[in-house]
Order: structure tokens, then sequence, then C-alpha cells
């Protein structure tokens, strides 16, 4: 823009002259920088108050829940997919809503919304935990195999010891005696199984399977597992 061979006051009237020229598209880019800005600080502070509205709105409805309102409860959760359907408090809602269904004996409700969230779910974390819910219903209603589909899932990470847990139940529950001493064993042995679950229930649940794989084998004629995953001879 400005020689620096020229004398002090060239170089100053060659700026004078630039700054003619380019001035209002300086004048207009600052504007629009700063215009950018502003319209970012508000895109923030309106996600800001939507989710403190979500919040607000989750809280109303564990309120319901707490007090066993269905239809409270209820409307609240639609309004929270209407207004705010990609917020992760609309996932804990369906927990919640899950529950208060199950409570009030209506599994298929609590299905419903259990199955949405394994779907749609915003986090991985919150899908499992929606996965083995999901599983207890469907084998408490003696639906096994579609429970045994529905944990079937890689990549459980920290969830394993309880997946394999729940598996273990569903095979209890279809007299799967061997299957859910495996599941039962495998749980134990997982990393994270102190962490996510109780091995003393667990241990128990064992031991009323018969202490050990040989005596599956007898009561059933199926080969039973050691806790190293090898078939007992």
């Amino acid at each position: 823009m400005v020689d620096e061979f020229l004398t002090d006051e060239q170089q100053a009237d060659q700026v004078k002259g630039w700054l003619r020229q380019n001035g209002p598209f300086l004048i207009a880019g600052v504007v629009l920088g700063l215009g950018g800005l502003f319209g970012w600080n508000q895109w923030q502070n309106y996600q800001v108050q939507r989710a403190e509205a979500a919040s607000l709105l989750y809280d109303q409805l564990l309120q319901s829940v707490g007090q066993q309102n269905v239809d409270a409860a209820a409307g609240q959760l639609q309004q929270m997919e209407s207004e705010f359907p990609s917020s992760a408090y609309v996932d804990q809602a369906r927990l919640s809503m899950a529950g208060l269904y199950v409570s009030r004996s209506k599994p298929e409700e609590a299905i419903a919304r259990l199955q949405l969230v394994v779907d749609k779910g915003a986090a991985e974390e919150i899908r499992n935990i929606a996965r083995l819910r999901l599983a207890r219903l469907l084998s408490a209603g003696e639906k096994h195999e579609e429970a045994l589909k529905v944990l079937n899932v890689s990549g459980t990470g920290a969830f394993a010891p309880l997946f394999h847990d729940v598996r273990g139940d569903v095979y209890y529950a279809m007299g799967k005696l061997p299957e859910a001493r495996s599941e039962y064993e495998q749980a134990l042995n997982g990393e994270m199984a102190a962490a996510v679950l109780d091995p003393n229930y667990v241990t128990a649940k064992l031991d009323e399977l018969g202490g050990k794989a040989a005596d599956l084998t007898a009561a059933t004629g199926v080969p039973g597992t050691v806790a190293d995953g090898v078939p007992a001879q």
C-alpha cells in the first residue's frame, strides 16, 4: 500500500488516498464483524435460555412423577418433546416417565418410552440404561427373546457387567441355567464389576443356581461353564 522509498509527506498523502478509496469498505467490515459477534452472543444467550427452560420443565415433570400424577407428567413430557426435541432432558424425562408407568402397572407404555430412548437417545450411556431397563420389562412380560435382542449390542464399555447380569436374569427366566450361570460369572469377572453392580447380589444368584457348573449339568443335561469360560467336563 505504501512505498517505503517515498518521503514522509508523500507516504501520508498515499495513505490518505488509499483510505478515501477503501475506508467505506473497512468500516462496513468492522460493522459486519461486530454484528456477527453480537449475533453469536445472542445465539448463545438464546441457547442458555432454552436449556434453562428445559431444565425447569424437567423439574416440574419430576415433581409430577413423585406425586404419581400420570396425566400431568405425560403432558409435561409431551411439551418437552415438542419444544425441546434435541435436549438431553427429554431422554431423562422419558426414563422417568417409564418408571412411573411401571409403578402404575402400565408396562406397554413404559416399553414405548424406553424404546424411544434406545432409538433416539442423545448419548450412548443413556441408551444403554434404557436397553437394560427395556430388557428387564420385556423379560418380565415373557418376551425373553426380544429382551435378548435388545441386549445384543457391542461396545457397552463400563456397562458390560450389567448387560451380562441382565442377560443372566433373562436366561434364568427361560430356564436356561447354564447360560445364566455363564452370564453371571462374566458379570463378576468384568473390569468394572465392583463399580457398577453389587457383586454379593450376583454371587447370591450364582449360589442359587447350585454353586457348581457340574451341578447344572446333572440337573439339565447341558454342560455348564466355569468362571474362565471353559466348558465343564
